[in-house]
């Protein structure tokens, strides 16, 4: 009765750590107060890294939150102008929620993972990681959240051929993301989508769709700031 007690409570700490992770997350976009969001993570990872000796389902779940979470550090350490390490940190929340064996958090990891690879001109290896999340969500077309990660694949793709110059196919692959992000009311992906299809319609000679897009893109980061007030 005692062990059920303490791993009830146990469970419980891991849920309340995830909910400031998403918390800190959501405040950092209303605001952006970086510094203050890595300090949120930093109190996550040393309560989720002073736990031991957990039966095998509760390391499971620490893990896959502590994944989530070094996920978010490097993207908060990113924006605080510290990219150095963002490869090596990327890498190692992929290879702890692997651990997990969550697939979401596989996926997202991986999507991170590839997205830091791209940023320092590594983009066979990049490719290799979006593949791998492509190759995830064929597998689970009705999960929400592994399709929510299908579409930011797409966003950065779309990002990778506005850079060679390839308009028409990243129009292509960012409508796609778009339908996604659409379809599960992703604000955050909609206006990303359309921020980028902006440039894409612009080097195209479109300009009512670029301003289209313009709108579009302002009209979802405000919903996307308003909907965690």
């Amino acid at each position: 009765m005692k062990n059920e007690k303490n791993t009830k409570e146990i469970l419980k700490k891991l849920q309340d750590a995830e909910t400031k992770i998403e918390n800190a997350m959501w405040q950092a976009l209303k605001d952006s107060n970086f510094k203050e969001e890595l300090n949120s993570y930093k109190q996550v990872k040393m309560f989720l890294t002073s736990l031991s000796n957990l039966p095998d389902h509760i390391e499971k779940e620490r893990n896959r939150i502590l994944s989530y979470c070094l996920m978010r550090m490097d993207n908060a350490f990113v924006e605080l102008g510290d990219k150095d390490k963002a490869v090596e940190r990327t890498k190692e929340a992929l290879e702890i929620a692997k651990k997990s064996e969550n697939i979401v958090q596989i996926a997202r990891c991986s999507l991170a993972y590839g997205t830091r690879l791209l940023n320092n001109d590594m983009l066979v290896q990049a490719e290799e990681q979006f593949t791998k999340v492509i190759n995830i969500a064929e597998q689970y077309p009705e999960d929400v959240e592994i399709q929510q990660v299908l579409a930011w694949t797409y966003i950065i793709r779309g990002h990778i051929l506005l850079g060679k110059s390839l308009y028409k196919q990243a129009v292509k692959v960012l409508e796609d993301a778009e339908k996604i992000c659409l379809s599960i009311n992703n604000y955050v992906g909609i206006a990303k989508a359309n921020k980028l299809l902006v440039q894409a319609f612009k080097n195209l000679g479109i300009k009512e769709s670029a301003e289209e897009c313009k709108l579009k893109a302002e009209k979802y980061l405000k919903k996307a700031k308003a909907e965690k007030k």
